[in-house]
């Protein structure tokens, strides 16, 4: 019963969506509405029923933002700030070719707890994916990308997507996932770095957050465009971040360690 009440109000959502939702403006209007309800319920989640309330919002916002931003081509540059201004975070490549959303479900326990809508374009025509997708009806927690740098490499370009992810007050990461847009699909696979341990599509370090909360400046991996080179925070034995940094140089082919 509860499943069958979930599809009737979404199914109403789309029907209204499909009525109104004309411009990117009357689009971001639209999901402001949900998001600031995800928001609401997230503050008052200790109260009765308003889990539900909350997990049926998020369901709702993921879709219709994964639905406005596959059928809309205009959406992929527009700046969405009344939902930045809500803490959605949106990064978006320099040619305008890929962009993330990423919101706070609000569903953490011991710490954040992300949804992302990965949209991209392809010979004028945009397509979208949710996270959520992949993870079936059981929710994880996931990251935030916070920031895309692009590389170009003979005629290939590739997006360094910057992610985030706290957990707990002890346990977070750090990391850039490498992606490609081949043939309309989104690769999130493409193998860019090569270590002793083999070639691998991400590039991470997992730290004690209570490491950096103190910190002015919050030590953080980050592209190079100019060197081609990826800076990576240096974590002692304690899991604590440092103020040195690994750097990988692109050699052509893959990213691989420079010896300091």
């Amino acid at each position: 019963m509860k499943t069958f009440k979930f599809i009737i109000v979404f199914c109403c959502c789309f029907y209204s969506a499909n009525l109104f939702a004309q411009s990117p403006q009357a689009i971001e209007a639209d999901l402001l509405r949900i998001f600031k309800r995800v928001n609401y319920y997230g503050s008052h989640k200790k109260e009765w029923k308003a889990i539900d309330s909350l997990e049926k919002m998020n369901k709702i916002f993921g879709f219709k933002l994964k639905y406005y931003t596959s059928k809309y081509p205009e959406t992929i540059n527009y700046p969405f700030t009344e939902l930045v201004k809500e803490r959605v975070v949106i990064a978006s490549s320099a040619d305008g070719l890929f962009r993330t959303y990423s919101w706070d479900t609000r569903l953490g326990s011991t710490g954040y707890d992300f949804d992302n809508v990965l949209q991209y374009k392809f010979n004028g025509q945009v397509y979208s994916s949710l996270k959520m997708d992949s993870v079936g009806k059981k929710h994880n927690p996931v990251f935030w990308y916070s920031k895309i740098y692009t590389l170009k490499a003979g005629s290939k370009t590739y997006y360094l997507a910057a992610y985030n992810s706290v957990r707990s007050s002890v346990d977070a990461t750090q990391g850039i996932q490498f992606f490609a847009i081949e043939n309309a699909k989104l690769n999130g696979a493409i193998l860019l770095v090569k270590t002793t341990t083999g070639l691998h599509s991400k590039l991470y370090f997992d730290y004690n957050f209570l490491s950096v909360v103190d910190m002015k400046v919050i030590p953080t991996i980050y592209y190079d465009a100019k060197t081609q080179t990826i800076h990576s925070p240096l974590v002692n034995a304690k899991r604590q971040v440092t103020r040195d940094y690994i750097v990988y140089k692109f050699t052509g082919k893959y990213f691989e360690r420079v010896k300091n």
